[in-house]
């Protein structure tokens, strides 16, 4: 299976189809990542990044990591609760298309819960 690396550009549904399957053969992977992207509409096209989580400095602000700021990327989503959403999908739809899983990311992104599908 192929390995997603850090501080490359990936399409939005490269990454679902791959964090997806891993998914499937091992279940939640509790990566160190969070996807990163300066476009504000989730599409299966979306250009993402995958990088470390912001520190917390001394004043509880985050602080994203140089090459997040360098490229002017905003936080899209913490990987764990990307993996949240997308083992939520894959537990009640082993079937699922792309389009349910982006389905899925939006809802959760608006409503703070998973979709029932």
């Amino acid at each position: 299976m192929k390995e997603l690396e850090l501080r490359k550009p990936y399409r939005l549904q490269e990454i679902i189809e791959i964090v997806s399957k891993n998914i499937a053969n091992n279940g939640f992977t509790d990566s160190n990542y969070c996807l990163y992207s300066n476009e504000g509409i989730v599409q299966p096209n979306q250009l993402c990044y995958l990088e470390l989580y912001p520190t917390i400095d001394d004043n509880d602000e985050e602080v994203y990591p140089d090459f997040v700021r360098d490229k002017s990327l905003d936080l899209f989503y913490y990987g764990q609760q990307f993996e949240d959403v997308l083992m939520s999908v894959f537990d009640q739809k082993e079937t699922a298309s792309i389009n349910d899983y982006i389905d899925a990311l939006n809802y959760y992104m608006e409503n703070d819960t998973f979709m029932d599908f």
